[in-house]
């Protein structure tokens, strides 16, 4: 009973993290890829490429979905700017062909797209687990990089999952993503809103199962967040801002220390979708930072 609750405490961390969350957001099933990178191992990354104009916004999705959960945002950004939606290997329509599904992986999956569209100003928005793969991408095309946003991601850095937990944590997860309850997203603050559609959306996604990759990503996220985070954020020369929720605390004065320039804006009664519960805010909020960044 005590491994149970250890084990509960650390997911309700691991939610605050905004690390390894579900990211189980509104969305319903993938659409044509409209174009093709191959990764340096081989992986074919899919993504959609619409509108024009600087910068190049890249949107990144998280653990367990696919790039889908931005249609919102494509639709209504690439009226401005050129807009880029990604499946990271192993969801959506991207491949799974891959022996390490790593975070550092997976910033080289970014990294490709930029080097291979020539992309001159990119913008990197990363949800939740997309967080630390934008992280990881910026430091791999430091010139291409405009600016990183997190979404709902790394919202305590410091904060790490202790080793001998690992295993339940992913047990849990896993369990979570092959058994989805309405009551337990709610209960896990992925979303607040129209819950009941929310949830019917999910487990239509979810209805094969997890698929190749999950339980090694998602074990590839815990670790990337106990090992190599701190480092990682510290060398990032773009400024980093976030976009969060309200579902858990925010802890800027930590993120401070490693990136004295970083800046966090909250959105009120909001899950961990944040721009699903709120996307007319969640809109303005990125629309703002862009230009911000632009203006630099």
């Amino acid at each position: 009973r005590r491994a149970v609750v250890r084990c509960m405490k650390t997911i309700k961390k691991l939610l605050g993290w905004g690390m390894v969350c579900l990211s189980l957001a509104i969305f319903g099933c993938s659409k044509d890829a409209s174009d093709t990178v191959t990764a340096s191992d081989g992986v074919e990354i899919r993504f959609d490429r619409q509108g024009d104009g600087n910068p190049t916004l890249i949107f990144v999705h998280g653990w367990s979905n696919n790039r889908s959960i931005w249609d919102a945002q494509a639709a209504h950004f690439s009226r401005d700017y050129e807009v880029i939606s990604v499946d990271l290997p192993g969801f959506g329509d991207s491949g799974n062909n891959r022996e390490k599904f790593t975070i550092a992986s997976y910033g080289e999956d970014i990294a490709t797209i930029v080097r291979e569209l020539n992309i001159e100003q990119a913008v990197l928005i990363g949800f939740s687990m997309g967080g630390p793969v934008i992280i990881e991408a910026a430091n791999r095309v430091p010139e291409q990089v405009t600016g990183v946003i997190l979404v709902d991601s790394l919202r305590d850095i410091e904060a790490t999952t202790p080793p001998e937990l690992i295993g339940e944590v992913e047990s849990s997860f896993m369990n979570l993503v092959t058994n989805p309850t309405n009551e337990a997203l709610v209960g896990g603050r992925f979303y607040r809103n129209d819950p009941e559609a929310s949830f019917k959306r999910v487990a239509a996604m979810l209805e094969d199962g997890p698929g190749v990759g999950w339980r090694e990503s998602l074990i590839g996220a815990i670790n990337w967040k106990n090992e190599d985070c701190i480092e990682s954020v510290s060398k990032v020369r773009a400024p980093i801002i976030a976009i969060n929720s309200d579902s858990q605390p925010t802890n800027v004065e930590a993120f401070r220390k490693y990136v004295p320039s970083f800046q966090a804006m909250v959105v009120t009664d909001t899950g961990h979708l944040v721009m699903w519960d709120a996307p007319e805010e969640f809109n303005r909020l990125l629309d703002e930072t862009i230009q911000g960044l632009m203006s630099e």
